[in-house]
């Protein structure tokens, strides 16, 4: 995009203090799209939460959940199956909370680091199932520090904003939308029309712009 950018500018500050200045950008001289990426999801809660093995079933052979193969003390034990055994892959599954990520192997080492936890001395010792790490997206980073909705802030001072998350899910924009009721605000989804998989893609307007052709799906209706 450099060919395209007439000037950049760092600012060393956090965002949602930024954005509560009475003026933080200037004017723009023409058409301005601000582009959010990769910026809320930093603010994101980790744990480790107890899982179903069926909520993993779709993607690793529920057999070998159930008959225990994938432990570390049967995958590594001499004359075991070896390494290439373990359950340890880096694909996303979908969780209430937020997302985890398909390590059944690793499940005593999570479970370990929610026993040492504050909250673990009395939550989940009886637990026999699955220990997994789960990221939780912080709606709170959506939230200025004057109280205000950080993207509504943002379409002040830009015509469009594209954002690009990999936890801001579509129920949490509808949810900050709820929070917040900006009324003149338009978000449509178009993760899918970019064909991500790891990340979330939203693009949003003031309903007095006119609207982009994307083929997304938008969020909700306006009045």
């Amino acid at each position: 995009m450099r060919n395209h950018v007439e000037s950049a500018l760092f600012l060393g500050s956090d965002y949602r203090a930024w954005l509560g200045q009475p003026r933080p950008l200037p004017r723009p001289l023409g058409l301005r799209i601000g582009l959010a990426s990769k910026v809320f999801d930093m603010s994101s809660h980790f744990s480790a939460c107890a899982v179903r093995t069926d909520v993993l079933e779709s993607m690793i052979d529920g057999s070998l959940l159930k008959g225990g193969r994938f432990l570390p003390t049967r995958c590594l034990a001499p004359g075991g199956p070896g390494p290439e055994t373990l359950m340890v892959s880096t694909s996303r599954i979908a969780v209430a909370e937020g997302h985890t990520w398909a390590q059944p192997s690793l499940s005593g080492y999570y479970r370990a680091l929610q026993l040492a936890s504050p909250s673990g001395e009395t939550a989940g010792r009886e637990h026999d199932g699955l220990w997994l790490p789960v990221w939780s997206f912080d709606p709170a980073s959506l939230v200025t520090t004057d109280g205000a909705s950080v993207l509504s802030r943002l379409l002040e001072h830009c015509h469009y904003l594209i954002v690009e998350d990999e936890d801001l899910r579509p129920k949490d924009l509808l949810e900050h939308h709820r929070t917040f009721s900006p009324e003149n605000l338009v978000a449509e989804d178009v993760t899918s029309v970019m064909g991500l998989r790891g990340n979330y893609a939203y693009v949003l307007w003031a309903k007095d712009q006119k609207a982009p052709r994307l083929g997304g799906e938008r969020l909700w209706q306006q009045p």
